[in-house]
């Protein structure tokens, strides 16, 4: 028997102390051609905040960097250390349900 995943994103974020991380084929995963790609840090709080960057945006990739829940576009909720992609091409907002948090974001268009 055999198994077969596929990575379908165009960002992985990978843990500094663990020692390998095995993706299998890359030439089953095409890029698309980017024209703009920034990295983007912030917190928020019970007020939600917009993560902007420069345009155009095809995908956004925010990891939760904080020790609370976070909830982007006001409805999805992203656990301490946890991370989601977005197929998004407009900013969307950022919150804390409770306490504040801090994110980094990885925008790509």
């Amino acid at each position: 028997m055999s198994y077969r995943a596929r990575i379908d994103v165009d960002a992985v974020y990978h843990n500094v102390s663990d020692t390998s991380l095995s993706i299998g084929s890359l030439a089953e995963h095409l890029a698309p051609s980017l024209t703009t790609a920034q990295t983007i840090t912030g917190t928020a709080g019970t007020a939600a905040v917009q993560i902007s960057g420069t345009l155009p945006l095809s995908t956004l990739v925010v990891k939760n960097t904080g020790t609370s829940v976070l909830r982007l576009a006001g409805g999805v909720d992203v656990a301490a250390g946890r991370l989601a992609v977005l197929p998004v091409t407009a900013t969307i907002t950022v919150s804390a349900p409770s306490g504040s948090g801090s994110y980094t974001a990885l925008w790509m268009g």
